[in-house]
């Protein structure tokens, strides 16, 4: 009797232990009980085996797990878009597997899972949402991989079930710019337009495409066609006084300029973009007043920092050479009010260059330049302290 129940119990333990392989079916039947979770852990230990990874039902079980995966975290997102992704890859790796398996049989299909025919052509808003997450982390070169399969997807139907009137391509547009990839984001910008776009962004983007080839009617055009939209757009009424500068029309520029709309410090960009026309043109009273107000509503923008950073030391520079100026001609006190405006204007620009710093460290010229208001400022221990981080990175 003990020898028969042992073997009993053997025999239980080897059908408990096969049960839980990890084999494409136990995927299936995890999926089948909604447990995805569990499912995509077994089905991505299959692919991991290359026998399993040669059947295209294996990669069928795996886009339709991720599928659920994604589509369930879509919906809560929808739900609320403050939810963060548990399973922040599970659009792409559904679309990727659903491929995948039409390579392996085009025909494949599975009881109760969608078929790469039937999913592909729906998977964009997952995919779009995926990409732009990328985009807010600033992984632009996996936000660019993740957006090219929402494009595929898009464009499998002609039109799509639910046009997204050009944002996708927009978004495509705006990462490839961000990789410096000016020809693809053209082509997307376009695109985008093509498509329906009411952003009036893809205008702007455009005009940055074409007055890089400088291509001034096609600017021109553009801008117009951007303010017949949106007559107040910040950005594209600065892209508009650039414009005129770009042009040698200076007075005209510094019209536009003088014109802007209170909106363009609510925009950084549209901000940074007017800033730097007047810090071209030595306005650097003008900018820092456009400057601190963006600053005040965006106070962790590093890039509105250094410009006014810049602003400042400038401003400082030139108040010290007209102090030097009158040191002989005028009185005493006249020439320390001088001065004293000139280190007040350096010792604010020494914290907006250390505030820049906060976002890149590194950057030797800002470093340089801090070094030079310290020993300005006659603060020898910050200039010392600035010499050793630049020899450290020389």
């Amino acid at each position: 009797m003990k020898r028969t129940a042992l073997i009993f119990i053997f025999t239980l333990f080897t059908i408990s232990l096969m049960a839980q392989k990890n084999t494409p079916m136990r995927a299936y039947n995890l999926y089948y009980e909604k447990d995805f979770v569990k499912a995509k852990e077994c089905i991505d230990e299959c692919i991991k085996d290359e026998k399993y990874a040669a059947k295209a039902n294996t990669w069928l079980y795996k886009a339709n797990i991720e599928y659920n995966l994604a589509l369930n975290e879509y919906n809560q997102r929808v739900k609320d878009p403050s939810y963060q992704y548990v399973h922040p890859t599970a659009a792409r790796e559904s679309f990727q597997a659903f491929k995948k398996a039409q390579e392996l049989n085009k025909n494949i299909e599975a009881t109760d899972m969608y078929s790469p025919f039937q999913a592909m052509p729906a998977m964009y808003p997952m995919l779009f949402i995926e990409g732009v997450d990328e985009i807010t982390a600033k992984n632009f070169e996996a936000a660019r991989d993740v957006l090219m399969l929402a494009v595929e997807s898009y464009e499998i139907k002609t039109p799509p079930s639910y046009p997204l009137k050009g944002e996708l391509y927009y978004y495509c547009a705006y990462v490839y710019t961000m990789l410096n990839d000016h020809v693809k984001a053209r082509t997307y910008y376009q695109k985008s337009l093509d498509d329906g776009s009411e952003n009036v962004n893809v205008f702007v983007g455009l005009v940055d495409s074409y007055k890089e080839e400088g291509d001034r009617e096609a600017v021109f055009n553009l801008i117009n066609k951007g303010l017949q939209k949106d007559s107040e757009n910040a950005l594209l009424r600065v892209a508009e006084a650039d414009y005129y500068f770009w042009t040698e029309q200076t007075e005209k520029g510094l019209e536009k300029l003088k014109n802007l709309p209170a909106s363009v410090v609510r925009s950084p960009e549209s901000a940074i973009n007017a800033a730097n026309l007047y810090i071209k043109n030595d306005m650097y009273v003008e900018a820092e007043e456009l400057l601190l107000k963006a600053y005040q509503i965006t106070p962790s923008n590093t890039t509105i920092a250094h410009n006014l950073g810049v602003c400042c030391s400038n401003l400082g520079e030139k108040t010290f050479l007209d102090a030097e100026k009158i040191k002989l001609e005028s009185s005493e006190s006249v020439y320390q009010s001088l001065r004293k405006k000139s280190d007040d204007y350096l010792a604010r620009a020494a914290e907006y260059f250390e505030a820049a710093l906060i976002g890149n460290p590194d950057d030797l010229t800002v470093l340089h330049r801090l070094k030079q208001i310290y020993l300005r400022l006659l603060q020898d221990d910050k200039a010392n302290a600035i010499e050793q981080r630049i020899k450290q990175l020389e």
